[in-house]
């Protein structure tokens, strides 16, 4: 996932001098396969910037390829590499969401690429929950990693609540300190206040050692059973009310199915921020907010009014926005550029969101629209 600093680092870079190749690179874990994708993607912006901006000399981009060249294209779990290079300061960043290979000479470095993996992946915990164990995934960067538990924490309901013993039908517990009663009855009631008191137990453990430290979504994977009934008793402010696996989880292989299930959870969880976004933007819309023309965006995007940006992902304009908002397109370099590359990084710059995002996502059938600031609104 493309973090603050990613982006930060991205556009302090467009503060240097100028134009840019910008490289995207498929990482396949296939070392021909990447290579030869590398030196065609390589040799395609030696040509290019040749022959887009002649007043520049390639051999000021090259050392930003260089350590690529010979040597590794690969980066733990990454699954493509963007280069962002200009004549005299360079930028790489591994990504963990599928690229396209591209290549791009354009005036402003190209942060589509880095907003697009902002948008494909998202940070949360994940909690594998059994009726008498659980396991907790933490999903960063578009990688899953199960936590390796401390022995103090309720793994198992036995190492939670004790040793059990029975007497005629009043049971009790010894926790190792002492023996605490848990009620009278049959033998399903008392198996279902143990189950209470132990999910109670692991809502607690995982609340104060985990969602509260790191404050990210909670995504619950539980049989039907233990969904209802741990979500009852939780009192933890990060467990997702509506991003839910209902399955029972394999405990004993946690590891083999965690790349499973948060396929399952990061496609619930892009499909509820579409839900979100369409709903803000017809609210928007409703009070006259939204702007879709695009001079009268680029003129907003320069005096800093946008709040939202929404860019559908293989939206093409030719042009090059100016300091003023107009769009010039008198240059062979200026028609090969992207506008809407240009009006991310600036409304990214001033402090706008910017989404990347494939049509059926989008909130508009159009290639791109904004959401203007109120005060520009009100104005209109």
């Amino acid at each position: 996932m493309a973090n603050h600093f990613d982006l930060h680092a991205a556009l302090t870079l467009a503060t240097k001098p100028g134009p840019f190749v910008t490289m995207t690179l498929p990482i396949t874990g296939i070392p021909n396969t990447d290579r030869t994708q590398f030196n065609s993607l390589l040799k395609q912006g030696r040509s290019q910037l040749t022959e887009l901006a002649p007043d520049r000399v390639w051999s000021a981009y090259e050392p930003a390829f260089e350590p690529f060249t010979h040597g590794a294209l690969t980066n733990g779990s990454a699954m493509g590499l963007l280069i962002m290079a200009g004549p005299t300061t360079s930028y790489h960043y591994w990504l963990h969401s599928p690229v396209m290979p591209t290549l791009a000479v354009s005036y402003q470095p190209n942060v589509l690429p880095i907003l697009q993996a902002q948008d494909q992946t998202s940070d949360y915990d994940l909690l594998l929950l059994g009726r008498d164990a659980f396991e907790l995934a933490q999903i960063r960067g578009g990688r899953a990693e199960l936590v390796n538990l401390p022995i103090e924490a309720p793994t198992t309901m036995a190492q939670a609540l004790g040793e059990e013993v029975r007497d005629r039908g009043r049971w009790q517990r010894s926790a190792g300190v002492g023996t605490h009663y848990s009620g009278t009855g049959s033998l399903d009631t008392a198996k279902a206040a143990d189950q209470r008191n132990y999910f109670q137990q692991v809502d607690a453990y995982v609340t104060q050692h985990y969602s509260n430290v790191a404050q990210m979504p909670l995504i619950l994977v539980a049989g039907a059973s233990e969904q209802g009934n741990f979500r009852k008793l939780s009192q933890n402010a990060y467990l997702d009310s509506t991003v839910q696996v209902t399955q029972v989880p394999n405990l004993a292989a946690a590891n083999q199915t965690l790349a499973a299930l948060t396929v399952v959870v990061n496609r619930q969880r892009y499909e509820q921020a579409a839900q979100i976004r369409r709903d803000a933007f017809a609210k928007a819309r409703q009070n006259d907010q939204i702007v879709m023309d695009l001079g009268r965006l680029a003129t907003a995007a320069v005096q800093g009014q946008l709040t939202q940006l929404w860019i559908r992902t293989d939206a093409f304009q030719p042009g090059h926005l100016t300091a003023q908002g107009a769009v010039m397109t008198a240059t062979a370099l200026s028609r090969q550029n992207n506008l809407y590359n240009d009006l991310a990084l600036l409304v990214s710059q001033l402090g706008g969101e910017v989404h990347l995002l494939p049509a059926e996502m989008m909130p508009t059938s159009q290639p791109i629209a904004a959401q203007l600031r109120l005060r520009e609104a009100v104005m209109h």
